[in-house]
């Protein structure tokens, strides 16, 4: 029987989580409400994709990949439940600091495997970084990628990696923003851009490995990519309103996001898509 995780069971987990310091935003920050960290800001997010990655795991070991891993939440958290405990945990991409890769494997037995997912970017050629996920084709269940695709110059190469490392009938979790979400409409009609700065005016910081945002995607693009590598479509669905309801907000934001909530009616208005890909 496939493993349903209840909204009930991982709030429990949340509650009795405990952050590490690369997750926690500091109880000066502004910004939120409450003390925050990632788990916490993301779990809405992380909750869904969780439940729609395990419910699909076959009986049997394990082995699960997080593209993207920093800041280590999702497996830090997948660690905790019932069918991951004796997993094989992985996790591949960059911002993988001698000190979090060490801490991930004394904290969760996970093994984090730097590597480039977005070779056609270029930044980071001069680091010589590889670009291949070390781990042999047909090994791996499950492969999550949370967050990451928009932040990648062209992700055909992380969804080609995935398709590579899973087994025939493994899954690819996929959670991003949504370009047509009601939110990017209202700002194009008051003529601001929806889109992040490539890198803020005098910004210059070749050793800071992350990226903002180089490409936010539609939900018919998402699969369209998955069906181009090799994927069937196994779930698509569009996320309600934000990622936190924990911000610190102006009245002049709290009427905008009352405002949107009728929009909400219409699924591509809505703020952000998870879709999944089975390799056949």
């Amino acid at each position: 029987m496939a493993y349903q995780l209840t909204r009930h069971e991982f709030n429990r987990l949340i509650r009795a989580y405990r952050p590490s310091q690369y997750e926690t935003f500091g109880a000066q920050d502004s910004r939120f409400t409450v003390p925050m960290n990632h788990a916490l800001k993301c779990r809405d997010r992380l909750h869904v994709a969780l439940r729609s990655g395990l419910q699909r795991l076959s009986d049997g070991p394990q082995t699960i990949v997080d593209f993207g891993p920093f800041p280590g939440s999702l497996l830090r958290l997948s660690r905790g439940l019932q069918p991951t405990k004796s997993a094989r945990l992985f996790g591949a991409g960059l911002m993988a600091s001698p000190e979090f890769v060490q801490f991930m494997k004394q904290d969760a037995d996970v093994e984090i495997l730097t590597v480039n997912l977005d070779p056609a970017g270029q930044q980071f050629a001069s680091k010589g970084y590889r670009d291949t996920v070390p781990l042999p084709d047909h090994s791996v269940e499950l492969v999550f990628a949370l967050e990451i695709v928009e932040h990648l110059t062209s992700p055909f190469h992380l969804l080609s990696e995935a398709y590579r490392i899973l087994k025939p009938g493994g899954h690819l979790v996929i959670t991003t923003p949504n370009v047509t979400r009601i939110g990017n409409i209202f700002k194009l009609l008051i003529g601001r851009t929806p889109n992040d700065r490539l890198a803020p005016p005098g910004y210059n910081d070749p050793n800071d490995e992350w990226r903002p945002h180089a490409r936010e995607y539609a939900m018919h693009e998402l699969a369209e990519m998955l069906r181009h590598v090799g994927f069937e479509v196994a779930q698509s669905r569009f996320f309600l309103g934000e990622d936190t309801q924990d911000c610190q907000q102006t009245a002049r934001q709290s009427v905008i996001d009352w405002v949107k909530v009728p929009f909400y009616l219409i699924p591509h208005l809505r703020g952000s898509l998870l879709i999944l890909g089975r390799k056949p």
